[in-house]
C-alpha cells in the first residue's frame, strides 16, 4: 500500500502562486507606494500573512486560506475560528474498539481491524504548507488506511495508537518535524508486541481507556 491511491493534490499548484502574490506581492507594492526600502518586506510579509487570515478566508476561500491554516498547524497552533485544514479535514476517521475506518472526500471507505494492523508508518513530503505533507499509514494484510494529518477525528486515532505496545514516541516526534520526503516506522507488530505485561496476550486499546 502506498500514497498512489490517495486523491491527487491538484489544488497545490493553485495555492502556491496565489499565496505568494497575496503574502509577498502586497507588501512589496506597499513599500514602493510609501517609498521605504524593499528589505522591509522581510518584516512586513510574515506579519501581513498572520494578521490578514480572515481576509484571505473571506475573499479567496479554498486558496490562500488553507495555506495559512496549514502554517499554523505545522507550528503547533490552530487558527480559530477560520476553520480546519483543507482538504485534510474532509477525510473522516472513525475509531471503535474493533477497527479504524476512513472515509475520503470522494466517498471511498478504507477500513482495517485493530488486530490486522501490522505496521504504522508516517510518510512526509516537502509540499507543506501549500498541500498535505504528512500521512499516517496503517498497514494490514492486503488492506489498510492512508490518513492525512489534520483529518477529522485524527486526534482520537492518535490517542489509541499511542496505547499500542512499544509505540515509538521519539520517532513520531521526528516524523512530525520532517519537511522532506521520508518514511518513519512508528510501530510494528512482532512477537514482543503481541504479548502484554506478564506474558498475557495484548488486547487492542479500547475507547475511553
Amino acid at each position: 500500500m502506498n500514497l498512489q491511491s490517495a486523491p491527487p493534490n491538484w489544488h497545490a499548484a493553485v495555492n502556491f502562486p496565489v499565496a505568494l502574490v497575496w503574502i509577498v506581492g502586497i507588501p512589496v507594492a506597499a513599500c514602493c507606494l510609501i517609498q521605504i526600502p524593499l528589505w522591509w518586506v522581510i518584516l512586513i510579509a510574515p506579519i501581513w500573512a498572520l494578521l490578514t487570515g480572515r481576509i484571505t478566508d473571506r475573499w479567496l476561500p479554498g486558496l490562500t486560506g488553507p495555506v495559512i491554516d496549514r502554517v499554523f498547524h505545522m507550528v503547533g497552533g490552530e487558527r480559530k475560528p477560520y476553520g480546519p485544514l483543507k482538504p485534510e479535514s474532509d477525510y473522516v476517521v472513525e475509531v471503535s474498539d474493533s477497527c479504524v475506518r476512513t472515509t475520503r472526500p470522494d466517498g471511498t471507505v478504507e477500513e482495517i481491524m485493530w488486530d490486522e494492523i501490522s505496521r504504522f508508518d508516517i510518510e512526509t513530503n516537502s509540499l507543506g504548507p501549500f498541500a498535505p505533507d504528512v500521512f499516517w499509514i496503517l498497514h494490514g494484510d492486503g488492506r489498510g488506511c492512508i490518513i492525512p494529518q489534520g483529518a477529522t477525528g485524527d486526534g482520537k486515532l492518535l490517542e489509541r495508537l499511542q496505547q499500542l505496545p512499544n509505540f515509538n514516541s521519539e520517532k513520531f516526534m521526528e516524523a512530525m518535524a520532517s519537511t522532506s520526503e521520508a518514511t518513519f516506522e512508528i510501530w510494528r507488530k512482532n512477537n514482543n508486541t503481541e504479548q502484554g505485561v506478564g506474558g498475557q496476550p495484548a488486547t487492542p486499546p479500547r475507547v475511553g481507556d
